[in-house]
């Protein structure tokens, strides 16, 4: 009887469990239901704002690009910061918190760091300092978006965007001073010539000045634009840390992009753009064809957002950066315009030498100053606060006491390592520019609205319905005069007036081009110089691969079109390989697959095709070569192999068949670059036979190239990261036209890519309506919408979509109103 009764105890707790299961999965379901009901992922029907001078009508069309029809453009800006809130409401607030040093308020210790280094180069400070030099229209303007972003955030409700639930917020106050901040952060993202500068100040510790122009070389070989033998200079006042080493080993919870690049903030190849304008002549049309790819970190959801902005004097379509008033690159029903980054020299770094008597005065060109001291209070979730003094010399913000990597270079008892930044100053007004910009009638008026453009200079190819093509380097940049002093390529000394800035360059003084005879204009980040000054604008441009492939393409044919336009675009030959080619196809290797390898080699042409077993291969050598010639570096290659591809050092130290780069010097005999080939392709067929199997034909450039957008910050957590990241197989390298620049030792797979063509547009100035984008994500930042990713296999195959101002189709339709 008392097993029976045990019995029936045991049963009805086994039911009484499975109903308590069941009803907390009911629940559960419940609440999830109710969530995806009432979260406004695609925002449509009546709203009633107070803030509007007056009703606005947003229509969404079969691309999710919403045109905000406006009776005033402080309406318009008010109903593009609602959508920026209600489509992109995280996005939004890990920009504000990233460029007011508040990550940590929200995500804990591992974002300690980079608040730390924010707040020391005082990112929000400046933004209020220059906000408050704005004239007063451009204020209301400002603050109108401001409104728009706070409503927005208001209405969504409880049921926020998932990532709020995750780390247990809501989202902040927006203020206009944010928006300013976001511009300062984007000037940051494209000006990170400084990092090169700490380069070579590292690298003079260990090599002689000749030695380190063979590491990071001059544009052209043989022609520094500084004859200084700043290595001599830097030991002869023996200001390196001499218990220097490798710097603490950065998060791995956080993603590669902007959150996670602060162990080499600024300073990544391949972070550029290309554009590129035909005139009438060379086109089927005869009017002029404009095509524009940024290569931006590639993040989900995107950096941009889309939009149609239609209020009086105002009548622009194109890309918006959330965060920021206006669309960033677009056209207008008479012009179009395009971005690329001219890559000046605009941040240079000081060496400030510390009063040992007196630590908190430092040396000046006439006598000792005190630095400018404040302190700083960082709140930090489930950890005490962290309080810091943050310095500042005549120059700029004393990064040496908060970037890991500056710290332990110098000598911090004797020294510090200042920066001067043009986009810290006041005078700073690039938000005003952009709204003139946006509300340009013509080209003429666009430049005007151009000379306001501060921070981060631009190279602007633009094209008119009337048929005329246009550059403008725009922006600031301090003058510098070539073979006097330093150039900006290494640490200055501070308390020398040789090395001070002495004023920009004139508007009128910087490179400019108009209708030119060839028919044609293009950049991509190669050098730029203006026909009247001699003096460039950095000692540090990229190589010209991608610039050479663009003329090459632009001269093949004699007429183009939209689709010679996208073939452009989609162009994947890289001219970074085809130098290395002879010797990729001379080397022998001893590996058991080096036959059937060998077979796919010599057909290899340098084009990475998703599809190409050559490519894998060559980018599996070129790798495995550039670690053999420069690991001797220790950890100042491998911790900058990723964000630095050092294809132009190995492609100038490959021309001496036997340079003593190619050298092993952990052995007695004399190893010759073939040697050292020979060596990085046995390397290369282990690490590919491990990775992809036995079989070389099975080995697609795709399956190890593959694009990563990464979420921010979830891209490193499991299972999340999986949810929130994007990923899809990508053609291209870090030199040719459709870029995919390699992670090499910043990522467990190599060849991925996480900085790419952030987004696509071409626009035929025949019939702008014909005007075509696209980009790697979707409009929306909701994870559980499809419009989350619906864009991404259209980008991944060079596929658009149509930039019209007056859509044939509309989705839906969201009416603000002020009653």
């Amino acid at each position: 009887m008392k097993l029976q009764g045990k019995s029936k105890a045991m049963s009805s707790f086994i039911r009484g469990s499975l109903f308590i299961g069941g009803s907390l999965l009911v629940i559960a379901v419940l609440i999830v239901l109710a969530y995806l009901y009432f979260a406004q992922s695609s925002p449509a029907g009546k709203r009633t704002i107070k803030n509007l001078s007056d009703s606005v009508v947003i229509t969404f069309d079969e691309s999710d690009v919403p045109h905000i029809k406006a009776n005033t453009q402080a309406d318009a800006l008010f109903a593009l910061g609602y959508l920026h809130a209600t489509e992109r409401s995280w996005q939004m607030e890990v920009n504000r918190r990233l460029a007011s040093g508040r990550l940590s308020e929200i995500l804990g210790s591992d974002t300690v760091k980079i608040d730390r280094f924010i707040r020391t180069l005082g990112i929000k400070r400046a933004a209020e300092r220059q906000f408050d030099r704005y004239p007063v229209a451009a204020k209301r303007l400002l603050q109108a978006y401001a409104d728009g972003v706070n409503t927005g955030n208001a209405q969504l409700g409880w049921a926020l965007p998932v990532e709020y639930f995750l780390a247990g917020s809501k989202p902040g106050h927006w203020s206009p001073t944010d928006s300013v901040a976001w511009m300062l952060m984007m000037a940051y993202d494209l000006g990170g010539n400084w990092d090169k500068e700490l380069q070579r100040f590292e690298l003079s510790q260990f090599l002689s000045t000749k030695q380190i122009w063979e590491v990071l070389p001059p544009y052209e070989v043989g022609s520094p634009v500084s004859n200084v033998d700043f290595a001599k200079l830097y030991k002869d006042l023996n200001a390196f840390n001499p218990a220097a080493g490798p710097s603490e080993e950065k998060s791995k919870k956080l993603p590669t992009t902007e959150l996670g690049s602060l162990d080499l903030p600024g300073g990544k190849d391949g972070i550029g753009s290309n554009n590129w304008a035909l005139g009438g002549k060379l086109t089927a049309s005869g009017k002029p064809l404009l095509a524009n790819d940024p290569h931006l970190g590639l993040s989900a959801p995107a950096i941009w957002y889309f939009a149609h902005l239609d209020a009086p004097g105002m009548n622009v379509i194109g890309g918006t950066l959330p965060g920021i008033p206006g669309v960033v690159l677009g056209r207008t029903d008479k012009f179009a315009w395009s971005f690329t980054n001219t890559n000046p020299d605009v941040q240079d770094l000081y060496i400030e030498q510390i009063d040992p008597s007196n630590p908190g005065m430092y040396r000046g060109p006439d006598g000792l100053l005190p630095f400018k001291v404040h302190q700083e209070i960082i709140d930090v979730k489930g950890s005490p606060s962290i309080t810091f003094l943050v310095k500042e010399t005549r120059h700029g913000p004393v990064i040496s006491d908060s970037y890991a990597r500056a710290k332990r270079s110098i000598d911090t008892k004797r020294f510090a390592l200042a920066l001067r930044w043009t986009a810290l100053d006041t005078e700073n007004q690039s938000v005003v520019g952009l709204l003139e910009m946006n509300s340009a009638k013509d080209l003429d008026t666009f430049k005007q609205a151009l000379r306001k453009n501060y921070a981060p200079m631009q190279n602007v190819v633009m094209a008119d319905a009337e048929g005329n093509i246009s550059y403008q380097a725009a922006g600031i940049a301090p003058k510098r005069v070539l073979h006097q002093g330093l150039y900006g390529l290494a640490p200055a000394l501070g308390w020398e007036k040789q090395y001070d800035w002495t004023g920009y360059v004139p508007f009128e003084q910087l490179p400019a081009s108009n209708n030119p005879e060839q028919g044609w204009i293009a950049t991509a980040n190669q050098r730029i110089m203006a026909t009247n000054d001699p003096n460039p604008l950095t000692a540090d441009w990229d190589l010209p691969t991608r610039y050479d492939r663009i003329v090459e393409l632009i001269k093949s044919r004699s007429s183009h079109d939209l689709g010679s336009m996208k073939a452009m675009q989609a162009d994947t030959l890289s001219l970074g390989a085809t130098p290395l080619l002879d010797l990729f196809k001379s080397s022998k290797s001893n590996h058991k697959l080096a036959l059937q390898a060998q077979e796919i080699i010599q057909k290899f042409d340098g084009d990475m095709t998703i599809n190409s077993a050559g490519a894998l291969i060559f980018n599996a050598w070129a790798d495995q070569l550039t670690r053999n010639l420069f690991s001797r570096l220790s950890y100042l290659f491998t911790e900058s192999y990723g964000s630095r591809s050092f294809r132009q050092p190995l492609i100038l130290a490959l021309q001496n068949p036997d340079s003593s780069w190619c050298d092993d010097p952990k052995t007695n005999q004399a190893e010759s670059c073939l040697d050292s080939s020979n060596n990085a392709l046995d390397k290369a067929l282990d690490y590919l036979n491990n990775q992809y199997g036995s079989d070389p034909k099975g080995w697609t450039w795709g399956k190890a190239h593959t694009a990563t957008s990464e979420h921010r910050p979830l891209s490193k957590v499991p299972v999340l990261g999986d949810l929130f990241n994007l990923k899809t197989p990508f053609p291209g390298d870090a030199f040719s036209i459709n870029v995919g620049r390699l992670q090499l030792l910043k990522s467990t797979n190599p060849y991925e890519t996480v900085q790419g063509p952030s987004m696509r547009a071409i626009y035929d100035l025949a019939d702008l309506e014909k005007s075509l984008f696209i980009y790697q994500t979707g409009q929306s930042g909701w994870v559980q919408s499809k419009l989350y990713r619906n864009m991404n296999p259209l980008w991944a195959n060079n596929e658009y979509l149509r930039l019209q101002m007056k859509p044939e189709k509309t989705q839906r339709q969201l009416e603000l109103n002020n009653k």
